[in-house]
Protein backbone atom coordinates (compact mmCIF):
# COMPACT_ATOMS: atom_id res chain seq x y z
CA UNK A 1 0.00 0.00 0.00
CA UNK A 2 2.27 2.29 0.51
CA UNK A 3 4.26 1.55 -2.30
CA UNK A 4 1.22 2.24 -4.59
CA UNK A 5 1.66 5.78 -2.69
CA UNK A 6 4.89 6.08 -3.48
CA UNK A 7 4.31 5.38 -6.87
CA UNK A 8 0.57 7.62 -6.92
CA UNK A 9 2.54 10.61 -5.57
CA UNK A 10 5.79 10.41 -7.97
CA UNK A 11 3.10 10.29 -11.08
CA UNK A 12 1.35 13.30 -9.99
CA UNK A 13 4.38 15.26 -9.08
CA UNK A 14 5.78 13.78 -12.69
CA UNK A 15 2.62 15.44 -14.31
CA UNK A 16 2.42 18.40 -12.52
CA UNK A 17 6.09 19.64 -13.22
CA UNK A 18 5.30 18.49 -17.25
CA UNK A 19 2.25 20.86 -16.86
CA UNK A 20 4.27 23.81 -14.89
CA UNK A 21 7.03 23.27 -17.86
CA UNK A 22 4.25 22.74 -20.46
CA UNK A 23 2.92 26.07 -19.14
CA UNK A 24 6.57 27.95 -19.52
CA UNK A 25 6.90 26.95 -22.67
CA UNK A 26 3.63 28.31 -23.80
CA UNK A 27 4.22 31.75 -21.87
CA UNK A 28 7.53 31.92 -23.47
CA UNK A 29 6.10 31.31 -26.97
CA UNK A 30 3.16 33.81 -26.31
CA UNK A 31 5.90 36.16 -25.22
CA UNK A 32 7.74 35.85 -28.54
CA UNK A 33 4.55 36.27 -30.63
CA UNK A 34 3.74 39.32 -28.82
CA UNK A 35 6.79 40.27 -28.83
CA UNK A 36 7.35 40.00 -33.01
CA UNK A 37 3.48 41.05 -33.17
CA UNK A 38 4.26 44.50 -31.60
CA UNK A 39 7.78 44.84 -33.46
CA UNK A 40 5.47 44.65 -36.60
CA UNK A 41 2.99 47.20 -35.64
CA UNK A 42 5.56 49.66 -34.20
CA UNK A 43 8.37 49.45 -36.07
CA UNK A 44 6.23 51.22 -39.30
CA UNK A 45 5.27 54.18 -36.93
CA UNK A 46 8.80 54.45 -35.02
CA UNK A 47 10.26 54.66 -38.98
CA UNK A 48 7.74 57.13 -39.63
CA UNK A 49 8.34 59.19 -36.71
CA UNK A 50 12.16 58.71 -37.47
CA UNK A 51 11.27 59.76 -40.94
CA UNK A 52 9.22 62.96 -39.46
CA UNK A 53 11.73 64.31 -37.20
CA UNK A 54 14.21 63.89 -39.58
CA UNK A 55 12.11 66.55 -42.10
CA UNK A 56 11.26 68.69 -39.27
CA UNK A 57 14.97 68.95 -38.22
CA UNK A 58 15.79 69.81 -42.12
CA UNK A 59 12.94 72.07 -41.95
CA UNK A 60 14.62 73.73 -38.80
CA UNK A 61 17.79 74.05 -40.59
CA UNK A 62 15.95 75.64 -43.50
CA UNK A 63 14.46 78.14 -41.15
CA UNK A 64 17.64 78.99 -39.92
CA UNK A 65 19.40 79.65 -42.96
CA UNK A 66 16.06 81.97 -43.97
CA UNK A 67 16.23 84.11 -40.84
CA UNK A 68 19.99 84.03 -41.37
CA UNK A 69 19.21 85.56 -44.43
CA UNK A 70 16.54 87.91 -43.29
CA UNK A 71 19.13 89.25 -40.81
CA UNK A 72 21.70 89.78 -43.46
CA UNK A 73 18.74 91.76 -45.32
CA UNK A 74 18.06 93.57 -42.55
CA UNK A 75 21.25 94.77 -41.71
CA UNK A 76 21.66 95.98 -45.16
CA UNK A 77 18.10 97.89 -44.99
CA UNK A 78 19.56 99.48 -41.51
CA UNK A 79 22.50 100.52 -43.83
CA UNK A 80 20.52 101.72 -46.22
CA UNK A 81 18.05 103.53 -43.72
CA UNK A 82 21.05 105.26 -41.80
CA UNK A 83 22.66 106.62 -45.46
CA UNK A 84 19.19 107.76 -46.51
CA UNK A 85 19.02 109.28 -43.29
CA UNK A 86 21.72 111.01 -43.42
CA UNK A 87 21.31 112.32 -46.79
CA UNK A 88 17.49 113.52 -45.93
CA UNK A 89 19.63 115.75 -42.48
CA UNK A 90 22.25 117.27 -45.48
CA UNK A 91 19.17 118.34 -47.63
CA UNK A 92 16.98 119.66 -44.67
CA UNK A 93 20.33 121.86 -43.51
CA UNK A 94 20.41 122.81 -47.50
CA UNK A 95 16.75 123.61 -47.01
CA UNK A 96 17.21 126.10 -44.06
CA UNK A 97 19.66 127.13 -45.81
CA UNK A 98 18.21 128.69 -48.70
CA UNK A 99 15.04 129.51 -46.56
CA UNK A 100 17.60 131.73 -44.49
CA UNK A 101 18.90 133.19 -47.94
CA UNK A 102 15.24 133.44 -49.29
CA UNK A 103 13.32 135.25 -46.31
CA UNK A 104 12.31 138.45 -46.92
CA UNK A 105 14.35 138.74 -50.42
CA UNK A 106 13.10 141.57 -52.04
CA UNK A 107 13.60 143.02 -55.55
CA UNK A 108 14.95 146.02 -57.58
CA UNK A 109 12.36 148.32 -59.14
CA UNK A 110 13.74 150.25 -61.87
CA UNK A 111 11.32 153.71 -62.72
CA UNK A 112 12.07 156.67 -64.88
CA UNK A 113 11.57 160.22 -63.42
CA UNK A 114 10.51 163.11 -64.56
CA UNK A 115 13.68 164.53 -66.21
CA UNK A 116 13.85 161.24 -68.13
CA UNK A 117 16.64 159.76 -66.07
CA UNK A 118 16.57 156.12 -64.79
CA UNK A 119 16.90 155.39 -60.82
CA UNK A 120 15.73 152.22 -58.78
CA UNK A 121 14.61 150.99 -55.36
CA UNK A 122 15.92 148.32 -53.40
CA UNK A 123 12.00 147.11 -52.30
CA UNK A 124 11.14 144.32 -50.06
CA UNK A 125 7.89 141.82 -50.56
CA UNK A 126 5.88 144.32 -49.06
CA UNK A 127 6.70 147.18 -51.24
CA UNK A 128 8.31 149.02 -48.46
CA UNK A 129 11.88 150.95 -49.79
CA UNK A 130 15.02 150.26 -48.24
CA UNK A 131 17.77 151.92 -50.62
CA UNK A 132 17.35 154.05 -53.19
CA UNK A 133 19.80 155.08 -56.16
CA UNK A 134 21.19 158.13 -57.62
CA UNK A 135 19.65 158.80 -61.15
CA UNK A 136 21.77 157.34 -64.34
CA UNK A 137 21.56 158.54 -67.73
CA UNK A 138 21.31 155.04 -69.35
CA UNK A 139 19.48 151.87 -68.43
CA UNK A 140 22.84 150.07 -68.55
CA UNK A 141 24.59 151.94 -66.09
CA UNK A 142 21.13 151.82 -63.74
CA UNK A 143 21.75 148.11 -64.42
CA UNK A 144 25.28 147.95 -63.55
CA UNK A 145 24.31 150.28 -60.08
CA UNK A 146 22.29 147.17 -59.02
CA UNK A 147 24.78 144.45 -59.91
CA UNK A 148 26.85 146.96 -57.39
CA UNK A 149 24.68 146.84 -54.85
CA UNK A 150 24.56 143.00 -55.18
CA UNK A 151 28.38 143.20 -55.05
CA UNK A 152 28.92 145.59 -51.69
CA UNK A 153 25.78 144.69 -49.76
CA UNK A 154 27.13 141.98 -47.84
CA UNK A 155 30.05 144.54 -46.33
CA UNK A 156 29.29 146.11 -43.02
CA UNK A 157 32.27 148.40 -43.89
CA UNK A 158 30.11 149.80 -47.74
CA UNK A 159 27.61 151.53 -45.24
CA UNK A 160 28.36 154.96 -43.98
CA UNK A 161 26.17 155.65 -41.27
CA UNK A 162 25.08 159.37 -41.05
CA UNK A 163 22.56 162.12 -39.61
CA UNK A 164 19.99 164.57 -41.25
CA UNK A 165 20.40 167.97 -40.88
CA UNK A 166 17.24 167.57 -38.60
CA UNK A 167 18.81 164.87 -36.51
CA UNK A 168 17.71 161.76 -38.39
CA UNK A 169 19.85 158.27 -38.82
CA UNK A 170 20.32 157.38 -42.07
CA UNK A 171 23.15 155.28 -43.98
CA UNK A 172 24.52 154.96 -47.51
CA UNK A 173 25.34 152.26 -49.58
CA UNK A 174 29.25 153.02 -50.93
CA UNK A 175 31.23 150.98 -54.03
CA UNK A 176 34.80 149.80 -53.54
CA UNK A 177 35.81 153.67 -55.09
CA UNK A 178 33.64 155.23 -52.31
CA UNK A 179 31.36 156.80 -54.67
CA UNK A 180 27.48 156.23 -53.36
CA UNK A 181 25.63 153.65 -54.70
CA UNK A 182 22.00 154.33 -52.43
CA UNK A 183 20.67 156.27 -49.69
CA UNK A 184 18.47 155.02 -47.28
CA UNK A 185 15.13 156.65 -45.87
CA UNK A 186 15.40 158.62 -42.48
CA UNK A 187 14.91 156.80 -39.42
CA UNK A 188 13.45 158.04 -36.22
CA UNK A 189 16.32 155.53 -34.12
CA UNK A 190 19.73 154.51 -34.67
CA UNK A 191 18.50 150.58 -34.06
CA UNK A 192 15.89 151.18 -36.96
CA UNK A 193 18.82 152.44 -38.81
CA UNK A 194 20.61 149.21 -38.12
CA UNK A 195 17.69 147.08 -39.19
CA UNK A 196 17.41 148.59 -42.64
CA UNK A 197 21.17 148.30 -43.03
CA UNK A 198 20.29 144.52 -42.23
CA UNK A 199 17.48 144.69 -44.43
CA UNK A 200 19.82 145.45 -47.27
CA UNK A 201 22.14 142.99 -46.71
CA UNK A 202 19.20 140.11 -46.81
CA UNK A 203 17.51 141.72 -49.87
CA UNK A 204 20.69 143.09 -51.96
CA UNK A 205 21.22 139.78 -53.03
CA UNK A 206 18.32 139.66 -54.93
CA UNK A 207 17.99 138.72 -58.44
CA UNK A 208 14.64 139.89 -59.39
CA UNK A 209 14.56 142.88 -61.42
CA UNK A 210 11.15 144.82 -62.65
CA UNK A 211 10.86 148.38 -64.92
CA UNK A 212 7.77 150.22 -63.63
Amino acid sequence: MTQLFVQLAASVTGNVITIVALEIVAAAIGFIIAWFYAKAINTPIIKGLEADKAALNNQIARLKDDFSNLNKKVNKLDESIGKLESEIAEKDKKIKVLSIETIDVGRFVISKAKNDEIYFNLKAPNGHIYLTSQMYSSESACFNGIESVRTNCSDDGKYERKESVNNKPYFVLKAANGQIIGNSEMYETEAAMENGIESVKRNGISKTIVEE
